[in-house]
C-alpha cells in the first residue's frame, strides 16, 4: 500500500477515556466521546459473545433485528439478534447453500441477501447470493427458507467484493481492491435465480469508479434510504458518498481505529460496525458528525535527554534521578520499560514477563520470534514507510539477546542488523531482561527531533493480548497514524 499523509489529527486526551455516550433522542449507548469539533474518542459500545460468531464479517438491520455470519468457509448459517452480543441469537441455517466467502449482507423487499462475494485470488468464475426470507416460529421452530440462488459474473473477470447494499430496489456489489487498478462498482439490474439461467449468469453493470487512497481496501457498506448516503467500510476510514454521485473523491471520510472492521449497517440514523475480534461500535446520527477523526486515546510520553553518555547498570545516578517509564498497557506491577538519551545514545532498560516458550528471532529467512518492537517515525501517514523505522530486540537462539531493524513496509517481514547497540541480559523463567545502549544517528540521523511519534509492543509474548503503548493491536505496528507522540525534555 502507498503512504498517504494523515492531517489534521490531535493526540486524544484522558477525558476521551470517559464511558460511552448515551443519546439523549434514542436512549442507546454511544461509542463517541467528543475531543474536539473534528475529533471524538473511540470505544465499542458491545462485544459479540455467542462463541461460534467468531469472524463477524457481514451485518445488517431487518426485520427488528441485526443479522450477522461469519466469513469464507464457514457454515451457511446466519445468527439474527435483537442485541448487539448477540448472546442469544437465532442460529439459523441456510438450506441449500455454501459459505465459500461470505462477505456482507443487504436487504431486499424484506429479504435477506447473503453476499458470497469474496475471491481472494480473483479465480472464481462466478460468486453467488442467496436471497432467503425469515419465517418467525409457529407451529415450527423459526427458521429461514432459500428464495433464491443467484449466481453472478464481472463483465470484465473475476473481482474480489466485500461490500454490498441495495438502492432502489438494485444490489450493488463494491470491488474490495486487494491489488486491483481501481475501486469499481457494479451493480445487478436483475437477480435471477440460477434455474432461470439456463447455465449462465447474472451480469454485473459497472457504474461507477471511487478514487481512494492507494493500497484502501472497502470490507463492508450499506445505504441509507432516507438520506441518500452511502457508506463504505475500510481498515482505516469510513467513506461517506451520496446517491447522486457514486464515483471519484467521496464525500466525506472519517479516520477511524477500530482493529479488523469488516461489517458495517444503519439501524436508522444509527451506524453500527464490528471487526473480527468481537467489538461491536455504534455511532448515534452518524450522518449528522463532522468528525474527521474517530480513534481511541493515543500514548503520550516523555524522552528525557542529558548531556552525557553513560552505561546502563541499574544503580548510575543519572539513570536513576532521569530516566522515564513508557507506560504499557496490560503490564504487571513487575515490568517496566524505561528510556534516556544521554549524549549520543539511546538507553533502554526493560523487564517482560513472557507466557510459553520464548521463540528466538534468526537473519535467515527474516524469522522473527518473541521480541519487544520500537517504532520511531515522523509523520502520521496510514502506513509504515521506509522513513519510518522499528526495531526488535530478541534472542537469536544462538548467542543470546540481539537487536534488528525490521522492516515491515513489503509483504513479508524483512530483518536485518542493527548497528550501534551494545546489549545485555537474558531470557530465563518467563521474564525478558535487557538493558540496550543504541547510537541515537541509528534511529534519528544527525539530529535528535524535538518530538517524533512512537510506539512500543511486546511481539509474541503474551499471545491474543500483547502489551502496548499507544493503538489497540498488533494493526497499530504498521499504521504511524496510531502512534504516540514523544517529547523531548531536557535535563
Amino acid at each position: 500500500m502507498s503512504m498517504r499523509p494523515v492531517l489534521s489529527l490531535v493526540v486524544l486526551t484522558l477525558a476521551a477515556l470517559a464511558v460511552c455516550a448515551q443519546s439523549p433522542a434514542s436512549g442507546e449507548r454511544d461509542s463517541l466521546t467528543e475531543v474536539s469539533e473534528k475529533h471524538a474518542a473511540l470505544e465499542p459500545v458491545s462485544r459479540i459473545a455467542l462463541a461460534e460468531l467468531n469472524e463477524c464479517s457481514g451485518l445488517q438491520y431487518l426485520g427488528g433485528a441485526f443479522w450477522a455470519h461469519n466469513d469464507s468457509g464457514a457454515e451457511a448459517r446466519l445468527y439474527r439478534s435483537t442485541e448487539l452480543d448477540f448472546a442469544k441469537a437465532e442460529i439459523l441455517d441456510v438450506p441449500g447453500a455454501d459459505n465459500v466467502d461470505w462477505e456482507d449482507l443487504a436487504a431486499l423487499d424484506g429479504d435477506l441477501l447473503a453476499c458470497d462475494i469474496g475471491d481472494n485470488g480473483r479465480a472464481r468464475e462466478s460468486v453467488m447470493v442467496y436471497r432467503v426470507r425469515y419465517v418467525p416460529a409457529g407451529e415450527k421452530p423459526a427458521r429461514v427458507e432459500l428464495v433464491a440462488a443467484c449466481p453472478i459474473q464481472y463483465p470484465d473477470g473475476a473481482h474480489d467484493a466485500e461490500g454490498a447494499f441495495v438502492m432502489d430496489g438494485k444490489l450493488h456489489l463494491v470491488v474490495k481492491n486487494r491489488g486491483e487498478k481501481s475501486t469499481t462498482l457494479f451493480r445487478l439490474d436483475e437477480l435471477k435465480d440460477a434455474g432461470e439461467l439456463a447455465g449462465k449468469a447474472n451480469m454485473a453493470l459497472a457504474v461507477g469508479e471511487l478514487t481512494l487512497p492507494a493500497g484502501e481496501q472497502i470490507t463492508g457498506a450499506d445505504f441509507d434510504p432516507v438520506s441518500g448516503t452511502l457508506v463504505l467500510l475500510s481498515y482505516t476510514h469510513i467513506y461517506r458518498y451520496s446517491r447522486g454521485r457514486l464515483s471519484g473523491e467521496p464525500a466525506q471520510k472519517t479516520l477511524i481505529a477500530a482493529r479488523q472492521c469488516e461489517a458495517i449497517c444503519f439501524k436508522g440514523s444509527r451506524l453500527v460496525f464490528a471487526n473480527e475480534q468481537r467489538d461491536v461500535y455504534a455511532v448515534n446520527g452518524f450522518l449528522q458528525t463532522k468528525y474527521e477523526s474517530m480513534l481511541p486515546a493515543l500514548g503520550k510520553a516523555v524522552l528525557p535527554v542529558v548531556k552525557d553518555a553513560f552505561e546502563i547498570d541499574g544503580t548510575g545516578e543519572a539513570w536513576s534521578n532521569y530516566r522515564s517509564e513508557i507506560a504499557l498497557a496490560g503490564r504487571g506491577q513487575d515490568e517496566h520499560l524505561g528510556w534516556l538519551l544521554a549524549g549520543d545514545r539511546l538507553l533502554l532498560k526493560g523487564r517482560l514477563r513472557y507466557q510459553g516458550d520464548f521463540q528466538s528471532s534468526r537473519l535467515a529467512g527474516s524469522s522473527l520470534g518473541s521480541a519487544i518492537l520500537l517504532s520511531f517515525g515522523v509523520e502520521r501517514r496510514l502506513n509504515v514507510a521506509a522513513q519510518d523505522l522499528q526495531i526488535a530486540i530478541g534472542d537469536n537462539g544462538e548467542s543470546g539477546l540481539e537487536a534488528w531493524r525490521v522492516d515491515l513496509t513489503g509483504e513479508r517481514i524483512k530483518l536485518s542488523r542493527l548497528e550501534g547497540c551494545a546489549l545485555k541480559g537474558c531470557v530465563k523463567k518467563g521474564v525478558l531482561e535487557f538493558e540496550a545502549s543504541i547510537a541515537a544517528s541509528q534511529i534519528w540521523g544527525e539530529k535528535v527531533p524535538d518530538s517524533f511519534l512512537f510506539n512500543a509492543m511486546t511481539w509474541k509474548l503474551r499471545g491474543e493480548r500483547e502489551l502496548q503503548f499507544s493503538g489497540e493491536d498488533i494493526y497499530s505496528l504498521f499504521r504511524p497514524y496510531l502512534w504516540g507522540d514523544v517529547n523531548l525534555r531536557r535535563q
